[in-house]
């Protein structure tokens, strides 16, 4: 179903981000740098939030619904068989 893994970048992904904005880290001084960072990748997660929900939280919930109905209609079914 859904991956519950709670990273958004790969090790890897956040390693070559790291090395990347490790080059600049000497030109920029490091708090502005680090609002400006945060600021670009708050907006960017947000856009891609918002895309990935758009596209997906209908299958989503879905899942989550037929799941939760199959759970609670063996539950029934078990309950009933017992009287």
């Amino acid at each position: 179903m859904v991956n519950k893994t709670k990273e958004i970048l790969s090790k890897e992904t956040a390693i070559a981000v790291k090395a990347e904005l490790a080059k600049y880290a000497d030109t920029f001084a490091v708090e502005d740098t680090q609002k400006i960072l945060k600021e670009v990748v708050n907006k960017v997660a947000s856009d891609l939030l918002k895309k990935w929900l758009n596209e997906n939280i209908d299958k989503v919930a879905r899942e989550i619904l037929r799941e939760e109905l199959d759970k609670t209609i063996r539950k029934q079914l078990a309950k009933n068989r017992k009287k």
